[in-house]
C-alpha cells in the first residue's frame, strides 16, 4: 500500500527573494547569467536543457484577449521575473525554474529511465525542460486550464522540439490536486502553484527514492518552497528551502482545496 498522510508541513517562514539580476536580452544571455549567479551549474544537464529551450516561445499569452495579444517582447521574455500567461496563471521567473530543475535533476538522472510529473504545467516550458535533462526522462505536465494545455502542445511543436522529444513529453488536462496516477509513480514531482497542505494524492504518486518540490502556504499568507523526499523504505521527510510567492493551486471548483 502506498504511504498516505494527511500531511501539513511544519512551515518555517524564510525571507522571500524579491530581486534577481539574471535578466538578459537573449535566451543564451539569460542562461549565462543564471550560471554566473550560481543558480544553474555550469556545463550540467540543466544548463544544456535551458539553452535548448527559447523562453520566448513559452512566455506568450494564452489568448489574444489576455494582455499582450498573444505576443511578447524580448525584454519581457528574458527578464528574470514571472510573466502572466493567462487568468490566474504565470510562467515562473527563470531563477525559480533553474533552482527547481537543479533540485529535481538528481533523482531523474540517477536512473536509466525516469518519470517526472509537472503539476500546473502552464505553458509547458518546465515540462519540456525536464524531458531535455536526459534521453531516459519522460515528463508529464498537467493543468486544469484546457487553454493552457492546448498552448503547451503548440509551444512544444516549435523549433522541432516535439520531434526531438517524441512521446517523452505529454500534457493532460487534470486537477492538480489529484495529479496523474495513470503514469506514476514518479521519480520527481514539481508543483508550480502553492497549496496550504501537501496533497495526499501527490504524495502517493511519489516513488521510493523520489523527490517533490512544492510551494506551501496560503495565497495571502507566507509561502515557502518545500522539498519532500521519500527514501527507499518509503519514509517521507521534508525541509523548507526558502520563501517564495506563487499563485494558488486550485482544484476543479476553482478554489484552494
Amino acid at each position: 500500500m502506498p504511504l498516505r498522510a494527511t500531511w501539513r508541513h511544519a512551515l518555517l517562514v524564510l525571507p522571500t527573494v524579491r530581486s534577481w539580476m539574471s535578466s538578459a536580452k537573449t535566451n543564451d544571455g539569460l542562461v549565462t547569467n543564471l550560471v554566473r549567479d550560481g543558480v544553474v551549474e555550469k556545463g550540467g544537464a540543466v544548463e544544456k536543457a535551458l539553452r535548448r529551450l527559447d523562453r520566448k516561445n513559452f512566455a506568450g499569452a494564452v489568448a489574444p484577449a489576455f494582455g499582450r495579444g498573444g505576443g511578447i517582447d524580448d525584454r519581457t521574455a528574458y527578464a528574470d521575473a514571472p510573466v502572466p500567461i493567462g487568468p490566474r496563471a504565470t510562467i515562473s521567473a527563470p531563477h525559480m525554474h533553474g533552482r527547481c530543475l537543479e533540485l529535481l535533476a538528481p533523482p531523474l538522472l540517477a536512473k536509466a529511465q525516469a518519470r517526472v510529473l509537472d503539476v500546473g504545467s502552464g505553458s509547458g516550458y518546465l515540462t519540456a525542460a525536464f524531458a531535455l535533462l536526459g534521453p531516459g526522462v519522460a515528463a508529464y505536465g498537467v493543468d486544469r486550464d484546457a487553454g493552457l494545455v492546448a498552448l503547451s502542445v503548440k509551444n512544444v511543436a516549435k523549433d522541432n522540439l516535439q520531434k526531438e522529444l517524441g512521446d517523452r513529453v505529454r500534457f493532460e488536462r487534470r486537477d492538480g490536486w489529484t495529479g496523474l496516477p495513470d503514469y506514476g509513480p514518479y521519480d520527481a514531482i514539481h508543483v508550480g502553484a502553492a497549496a496550504e497542505t501537501i496533497p495526499d494524492a501527490l504524495l502517493d504518486q511519489l516513488a521510493r527514492g523520489g523527490r517533490m518540490i512544492i510551494p506551501v502556504g496560503g495565497v495571502n499568507a507566507a509561502q515557502s518552497l518545500v522539498q519532500v523526499d521519500r527514501d527507499v523504505s518509503g519514509k517521507l521527510s521534508s525541509k523548507t528551502l526558502f520563501g517564495v510567492r506563487y499563485v494558488e493551486l486550485v482544484d476543479e471548483r476553482g478554489s484552494m482545496a
